[in-house]
């Protein structure tokens, strides 16, 4: 018998399934450490192909489900890896049904898979007790280990749509900061439905942010339809804040009931995704310019005064360039 080689299956085995619960129902850490590295690997890969490829491939629209792949494929090799390991370790671990004669390596393999999940092939049957109790829970990983992925697969599915309604949430306002302005401002003054609007989005922007960080994976589920990509959407929405409380004059301003919430909520997103799924651009967005306010005939401040406020809010624009950017949206104003 071979401890070492029943230890190191033992560790692959216990690997796996920590990975997989952490990743599937931590609400602090988000991955585990081999799952979290999976997806960054699959991601920065498909974004250096992209960055290669012909003008309008949309090789990221394929990222999230490689990487979902990607992820069950690894949990599925370190636990198939850890229970071969385990069965041989001892020679007689793993002996055929009918002469109880010793397998050989691959038919380990085979006995292995069929074992973990749990297909009920009896041409080879565990040879010792110790091996009986290991197929045992060997069966019981394997069956977890999938119940859990599809029910981590069902909570994913959920986030994604999420994500991409609350997207096309901001961008029916308008698809960019002029359109939301243009279509708020009535004349006189915002009207109160708009001020509704922008109190509607606080919750669903907060849920996008705990949905990230309880299930990563979601970062990684890039929509090329402009109008359900959500990094678009927070830059366009972030343009609207920064023209509605500093640009705007005063007295043209939107109840701060309304923008207030809504800009804290938009701050906490970005600093929950900030960190685990991009850092800070170097570059700072542009600012959108008072033009486009004057454009909808809303009163503005005067230039300075504006300059003082963008300048004020520096950090933020790189913050959600940094988004963009993670996003695989670098030419985003194109």
């Amino acid at each position: 018998m071979s401890p070492a080689a029943a230890l190191a299956g033992c560790a692959l085995v216990i690997l796996a399934l920590a990975d997989a619960v952490v990743t599937s129902l931590s609400m602090v850490t988000g991955t585990g450490p081999v799952s979290g590295r999976v997806a960054k690997g699959v991601w920065r890969a498909l974004l250096a192909v992209q960055a290669r490829a012909p003008r309008g491939a949309r090789l990221l629209e394929w990222s999230g489900t490689c990487t979902l792949l990607a992820t069950f494929l690894t949990w599925t090799a370190l636990l198939w890896a850890g229970w071969w390991l385990v069965f041989a370790s001892h020679d007689a671990a793993v002996v055929t049904s009918r002469a109880s004669v010793p397998a050989d390596g691959w038919a380990r393999v085979y006995f292995t898979g069929y074992t973990v999940f749990t297909l009920g092939t009896g041409d080879y049957v565990p040879g010792t007790t110790w091996a009986q109790v290991a197929t045992t829970f060997a069966a019981l990983s394997g069956l977890f280990l999938v119940t859990l992925s599809i029910t981590y697969l069902v909570q994913v599915v959920q986030a994604v749509v999420h994500k991409r309604v609350l997207a096309e949430q901001i961008h029916a306002l308008g698809k960019d900061a002029s359109g939301i302005v243009a279509g708020g401002w009535t004349g006189n003054g915002f009207s109160s439905m708009f001020n509704q609007h922008l109190v509607s989005l606080t919750a669903p922007l907060l849920r996008l942010g705990e949905q990230h960080l309880a299930y990563p994976v979601v970062h990684f589920f890039h929509s090329s339809s402009r109008h359900k990509a959500p990094a678009l959407a927070v830059a366009a929405l972030d343009d609207t804040l920064l023209l509605l409380r500093s640009g705007a004059a005063p007295e043209a301003r939107p109840d701060p009931a309304a923008t207030g919430p809504l800009g804290s909520a938009l701050d906490q997103v970005l600093d929950t995704l900030r960190g685990q799924f991009f850092s800070r651009a170097e570059r700072e967005r542009p600012a959108p310019p008072l033009s486009v306010l004057r454009r909808a005939g809303v009163p503005v401040v005067d230039e300075e005064r504006y300059a003082v406020a963008v300048r004020e809010h520096a950090r933020r624009r790189r913050t959600v360039q940094g988004f963009l950017d993670s996003d695989g949206w670098r030419d985003d104003r194109a």
